[in-house]
């Protein structure tokens, strides 16, 4: 039984990373947009990609950098600037958020969660202060109130920390492991179907 399990978990595993192996995103960088799509076909001199139920894409390999194939100084610099550009706009994005996003929803709700205590913890300390000082007059109470208050605030600031350095540097592996893990072809787009690309919000 427990081996029965134990592969099927594999196969499971197995299954999924297949499915995502075969997801495809090309980015066209004649008008600054991607194409999604499933891959049909890689042969040594193309890929054949399948956009939605009707619509399949061809595109020449010479055409086409990334992944598996060469990457020129052109276009590893346009990315790296697209990971610069991504990576400011969500910056001061509340940390879980861009997570959530991203369908990587437990990772995120732990890391709101994290960032939840920790400014809870930063009002809680005023609070701390002045509930302790009233109980405690005089210096003692003073003495008491601020001890017990920057232990608060202590720990809310490294729950905070936490949360930031954690959503910070997922965020920077997401977004280089997005912009390496696609095609870029730099020929001339043209088609007679409407397909679905993807706008970025920003032009380079």
């Amino acid at each position: 039984m427990r081996t029965t399990i134990l592969l099927f978990a594999f196969l499971t595993f197995f299954l999924q990373v297949k499915s995502q192996d075969s997801e495809v995103e090309i980015y066209l960088m004649q008008n600054n947009s991607i194409v999604q799509g499933k891959l049909l076909q890689s042969s040594d001199d193309s890929i054949r990609i399948m956009v939605d139920s009707v619509t399949t894409l061809a595109f020449a390999k010479s055409e086409l950098e990334g992944k598996e194939l060469p990457v020129s100084k052109e276009v590893n610099k346009f990315r790296k600037k697209l990971m610069r550009n991504e990576s400011k706009e969500i910056r001061n994005s509340f940390p879980g958020i861009y997570q959530i996003r991203n369908r990587e929803t437990t990772k995120g709700k732990i890391m709101v969660g994290i960032t939840s205590l920790g400014l809870i913890g930063l009002i809680s300390s005023g609070v701390v202060f002045v509930v302790i000082l009233t109980t405690i007059p005089g210096l003692y109470g003073t003495l008491v109130a601020l001890v017990k208050s920057l232990i608060v605030f202590a720990t809310s600031t490294a729950f905070l920390g936490v949360s930031s350095g954690w959503s910070t540097g997922d965020k920077f592996k997401t977004i280089e492991k997005k912009v390496k893990n696609r095609y870029y072809y730099r020929g001339k787009f043209t088609s007679s179907n409407p397909i679905p690309q993807y706008e970025l919000s920003w032009k380079h």
